[in-house]
């Protein structure tokens, strides 16, 4: 019977290994993994409909192509790439949104639309603020700038040569991206505008704006601060905070899933030890800089910075070299000095009076294999231009858009990378005669133009150690913080023990899946995403660059309605200014005082003044947002004791001092209009947040990103 029963209680298991091999054995088993990862993998889901991380790093990669062509930048940092992945999830969730919306109600962009909006009379706004189509002389939107890339966007891809087709797929993309913007931003502007436009104001609405607006009162005011008394004055119980919770339930929806932490960070920075062997290291790199012949082998040797054996104007030197070059004597050695994390030496090798700035015009001779045919072609150039042809034209002709050949004003360390013969022979050759130079093996036709007058000049050597965080220091370190992780198994301990041994703790912060780092610290997004596959209590040491992070889970927060105890210290000040408001109306009612002095003099403060209040008026000067007395701006009578009555800030005693009303004649299609242009603000700022409720927009990207 045992045995039996047995049987029956493995049955079920047994039945889903049976379908488990009758499915294998119908669908190869590849197509059968193939559908469950399709159905795991979700970044993001609206209204039901998933998008893949692949669509999403698609859409990814094409912004980031968008961004390095209008930026002109071959990479982007930590910071573009996060606000970048932000975005396109924006933008991939409204235009889904929006398709939706607009299939339901027959809203649309037709292409005869978007295409004027494109290449029409008006494009546009969007458009004109690409760097793409401007013109670069005036910086404003140029249509000849347009039509030269869409002529290059239009080109068939596999009609151009295989070395640029990847280019012109990546323009191509970028201009599908531009269309994608355009079309939904226009589409997101019908939506909003039919939204707006179902919400009339009526012609009663309009007369009551008008009212709240017409009369301006001055008043003169006691203030008696709720932080004046101390929270124990008054008592809130668990009820009173679980009835507030109740009542205000809904302003306490997150639609997202969240996490507590408890966090601090160490920055990684030299230790003493590690300045005094920089030290060390300076002051034998100045016993050898003071002896060397060859002062450049010492700055190979020592610095993190090449040795320029070029001249220097005071003007490109910093102030304290061109301090030292002015009083020094050739040969004379000063430091090592510190600045910051960085020991300095410096040695004047020379002093001479010499031009600071050339200005030149360069030809390049094009080289080849053959040296002595491209010294014959240059030979050939030096002389058309010596029998009378301009430069300019000369290197017009050879390269079309090189200007004329112009390279401008330049100055020795300008020219430093070039080496000393070119530096030499450039602003050593006379004005106007036309020179053969040979830079790093290719030969140069040069032209000097015009130089600066004569002016003092030197010649430094100069030794920089930069003073790195040593193996030493950085393993002390994590040895101190991984002996923390271990002694902080318990969590209720880790922000009094991290305190106790100095560490500067921000604890319990919300985050979202969505965060792009902590605490604006590059590399730390991987904080939030071990913030979100970890369980609650778990601490760990994250090791960056310049920082290490270590982090507690305080608690996980699932999406919905947030717990009574998350929203737990907002409820109870809102109920301790509650009763202390009851508490000091009732004191202040008891001393049956008649005049706003009598109080001042009573609370120990003073009546302050504020002009022109209005119903309407958002903040008062000296006071801030006050709700009190823009009530009473509209209904106080003039002359007359008002309170104690409870204002945002504190307890207000007021009296209306003078009441001016500024309404003119009343235009009920004005304040319609006014009030209608408020609508469309609102629900513009409104509507996308709405939807995202109503379509139940799922974001999952924490799990993969």
């Amino acid at each position: 019977m045992a045995a039996l029963q047995k049987i029956r209680n493995k049955a079920g298991l047994l039945v889903g290994v049976i379908a488990l091999a009758l499915l294998a054995f119908i669908f190869p088993w590849n197509e059968v993994t193939s559908f469950i990862h399709k159905q795991k993998d979700k970044a993001f889901v609206v209204d039901g409909d998933i998008v893949s991380t692949g669509a999403y790093h698609q859409r990814i990669t094409d912004f980031e192509t968008f961004q390095k062509m209008i930026s002109g930048q071959t990479s982007l940092d930590e910071n573009t790439t996060s606000q970048i992945r932000e975005f396109v999830y924006e933008q991939m969730v409204k235009e889904m949104m929006l398709d939706k919306e607009s299939q339901k109600i027959g809203l649309s962009v037709s292409d005869t639309e978007l295409n004027d909006m494109l290449t029409g009379a008006n494009p546009s706004p969007l458009l004109r603020q690409i760097p793409l189509f401007t013109d670069p002389k005036t910086g404003q939107f140029s249509v000849q700038a347009l039509n030269q890339f869409l002529s290059i966007v239009n080109t068939d891809t596999k009609s151009v040569p295989l070395e640029q087709q990847a280019q012109l797929e990546n323009l191509k993309s970028v201009w599908a991206t531009i269309r994608g913007m355009i079309k939904y931003q226009r589409l997101e502007e019908k939506y909003n505008a039919l939204l707006a436009n179902s919400v009339l104001v009526n012609d009663i609405e309009a007369k009551a704006n008008s009212e709240a607006t017409k009369a301006t009162s001055d008043i003169a005011y006691v203030l008696n601060r709720y932080s004046s008394i101390a929270d124990s004055t008054v008592s809130v119980s668990d009820k009173e905070i679980e009835k507030l919770y109740n009542e205000r339930k809904n302003n306490f929806k997150t639609q997202d899933e969240l996490r507590k932490i408890s966090y601090f960070t160490k920055q990684i920075v030299p230790s003493e030890s590690d300045y005094a062997a920089v030290e060390k290291e300076a002051n034998t790199a100045r016993e050898k800089l003071v002896t060397a012949d060859n002062p450049a082998l010492v700055v190979a040797d020592y610095s993190e910075v090449p040795y320029q054996d070029v001249f220097f104007s005071e003007k490109n030197l910093s102030a304290e070299e061109g301090k030292f070059a002015k009083e020094a004597s050739v040969g004379d050695v000063y430091g090592p000095i510190r600045e910051n994390d960085t020991y300095r030496i410096y040695k004047l090798i020379d002093r001479t009076s010499a031009a600071d700035s050339v200005k030149m015009r360069m030809i390049i001779v094009p080289e080849g294999t053959d040296k002595l045919a491209a010294n014959a072609k240059a030979d050939s150039i030096i002389n058309v231009i010596k029998q009378g042809k301009e430069f300019a034209v000369v290197a017009n002709e050879l390269y079309p858009q090189s200007n004329g050949g112009e390279v401008g004003w330049v100055t020795e360390p300008q020219l430093a990378s070039a080496g000393k013969d070119f530096v030499d022979a450039a602003f050593k050759a006379p004005i106007g005669e036309v020179t053969k130079l040979n830079l790093q093996g290719q030969i140069q036709i040069v032209k000097v133009e015009a130089k600066t007058q004569p002016t003092t000049k030197y010649k430094l050597a100069l030794v920089q150690i930069p003073v790195t965080v040593s193996d030493q220091t950085l393993a002390a370190l994590d040895n101190e913080l991984n002996q923390f992780v271990a002694e902080s198994g318990n969590a209720k301990d880790f922000v009094k023990v991290a305190q106790e041994k100095g560490y500067n703790v921000t604890p319990n912060t919300v985050i979202t899946g969505a965060y792009p780092n902590i605490a604006q610290i590059n590399g730390s997004r991987q904080v939030i995403s071990w913030a979100f596959h970890e369980k609650v209590g778990s601490v760990k040491k994250f090791d960056l660059s310049d920082y290490k992070i270590i982090a507690l889970i305080n608690s996980k927060i699932d999406a919905g309605y947030l717990p009574v105890s998350e929203v737990k210290d907002v409820l109870k000040a809102e109920l301790l200014k509650d009763k202390k408001a009851e508490k000091m109306i009732a004191d202040m009612k008891a001393k049956n005082l008649t005049s706003l002095d009598a109080y001042a003099q009573s609370l120990g403060s003073k009546v302050d003044t504020v002009k022109f209040v209005t119903f309407n008026t958002p903040n008062i000067m000296g006071i801030g947002r006050e709700s009190a007395l823009n009530v009473y701006a509209e209904v106080g009578q003039v002359n007359k004791l008002a309170g104690p009555v409870k204002g945002d800030n504190g307890v207000l005693v007021l009296t209306v001092l003078n009441k001016t009303d500024q309404s003119k004649d009343f235009n009920v299609q004005s304040f319609k209009q006014t009030a209608n242009n408020q609508n469309m603000y609102r629900i513009m700022s409104q509507a996308t947040q709405v939807l995202k409720e109503k379509l139940d927009v799922k974001d999952n990207r924490i799990t993969f990103f």
